[in-house]
C-alpha cells in the first residue's frame, strides 16, 4: 500500500502581518526576562556595593536639594500641599524615599558578611548601616594602610607640606595614559623647586594642584563627626570625647578680639577643630580594629592626653 503523501504533510500556517506581530512580541518578551546578575543581596560584589553607596548618597542629595527648592517656591508663590498632591508631586517624593529605603535594606543585608560592622561599627551610637557601608567600601583594603597616618592622608584628615620661600605646596608630577601630566599634592620635606625645608599644613584644596585624598571618604568622615555631635554624652562616648576636646580647645584659644595679628577663634572654629580631632580618633580606632581582625600588625593608636589616658584605645557604646 502506498502512503498518502497528502496526509503526512505537516500543516503550515500562513504568515500574516498579524501573526508577525504576535511572533515578534513573544520574542521581545523572552528577551526582556533576563535573570538578575546578583539576585542575592547578601553576596553583593565589592565593586557593586561601592556603586550602590554612591547611588544612595547622590540620589539622596539631589532629592533634598529639590525639596528645598520646592519649599522656597511654596513660600514665594504661596503654593499649598494640596496643589502639590493633586499633580502627583507628593507621590513622586514618597517614591524617591522608598527607593532610598530599598537601597538601604539591600546594603544592610550585605553588611552581615563584614565582621567590622557586626563586631564594631554596629556597636557605635551614630554610625548606621549606610555610613558603615561607605567606610568599608571606600577604604576597601585595610592592608594597604600600614600606618594610621596613611589612612588619615587618604581620607583627607592628614597633613601636606608647604614651602615658605616659594609660597607653594609640595607636589609630585603624575602622568596619565593620555599623555597629559598634572601636579598632585604630595608631602615632601624639601621643596622640589628651591630645595628649602617645608612645614606641615592641613590638607586642603589648592588651585592648580590635584587633591591627594578621597573626597567621598572625607565627606563620610565629616558625616560621622556630625552624627556624633547630635548624640547625647550619656549614650555616645564619641560625643563625650568631643565635649572634652572642645573645652580644651576653648581653654587654649580663649574667645577674645585682638588687633596685633593673632589668630581669633570663634565658636565655629572651635567646633571644627574639635570635630576634626574626633574624626581622626574615630578613623584611628577603625584602622586599629580592622587590622587586628585581619591579623595584621597595628601600631599604637592616636596618642593624646584625653579621657585620663595617654593613649585612646578603641571603644564601643554597646
Amino acid at each position: 500500500m502506498k502512503k498518502d503523501k497528502s496526509k503526512t504533510k505537516k500543516k503550515t500556517k500562513k504568515v500574516t502581518p498579524k501573526n508577525k506581530l504576535k511572533v515578534t512580541k513573544k520574542v521581545t518578551e523572552k528577551k526582556k526576562k533576563i535573570p538578575i546578575p546578583f539576585p542575592d543581596s547578601e553576596n553583593i560584589p565589592h565593586h557593586l556595593l561601592k556603586t550602590l553607596v554612591d547611588i544612595y548618597y547622590d540620589f539622596q542629595g539631589q532629592r533634598i536639594q529639590t525639596q528645598l527648592r520646592i519649599g522656597a517656591s511654596k513660600r514665594i508663590h504661596s503654593l499649598s500641599d494640596e496643589e502639590l498632591s493633586i499633580y502627583g508631586i507628593t507621590t513622586i517624593f514618597q517614591n524617591a524615599k522608598n527607593f532610598e529605603k530599598d537601597l538601604e535594606k539591600m546594603i544592610s543585608k550585605q553588611l552581615k558578611n563584614h565582621a567590622l560592622y557586626t563586631q564594631y561599627l554596629s556597636n557605635i551610637v551614630g554610625i548606621g548601616p549606610m555610613l558603615s557601608a561607605g567606610l568599608i567600601s571606600y577604604i576597601d583594603d585595610i592592608e594597604k594602610f600600614k600606618h594610621v597616618s596613611s589612612l588619615w592622608q587618604y581620607s583627607g584628615y592628614g597633613m601636606n607640606r608647604f614651602c615658605k620661600n616659594c609660597k607653594k605646596p609640595t607636589f609630585k608630577v603624575v602622568e596619565y595614559d593620555t599623555g597629559k601630566t598634572a601636579k598632585k599634592l604630595h608631602p615632601i620635606e624639601t621643596c622640589p623647586e628651591c630645595g628649602a625645608d617645608t612645614v606641615h599644613v592641613l590638607q586642603k584644596r589648592t588651585i592648580g594642584y590635584q587633591s591627594n585624598w578621597n573626597d567621598r571618604l572625607k565627606v563620610l568622615g565629616w558625616k560621622a563627626g556630625t552624627s556624633f555631635v547630635k548624640q547625647s554624652a550619656k549614650s555616645s562616648k564619641y560625643r563625650s570625647l568631643y565635649d572634652k576636646i572642645k573645652s580644651e580647645e576653648r581653654q587654649q584659644n580663649p574667645k577674645r578680639m585682638t588687633i596685633d595679628g593673632k589668630i581669633y577663634y570663634n565658636d565655629g572654629h572651635i567646633h571644627n577643630r574639635a570635630m576634626r580631632k574626633v574624626v581622626k580618633i574615630f578613623f584611628a580606632h577603625l584602622w586599629q580594629t580592622w587590622r587586628r581582625q585581619q591579623g595584621l600588625e597595628a601600631t599604637e593608636p592616636y596618642a593624646k592626653q584625653l579621657l585620663g589616658h595617654s593613649v585612646v584605645e578603641a571603644f564601643t557604646d554597646r
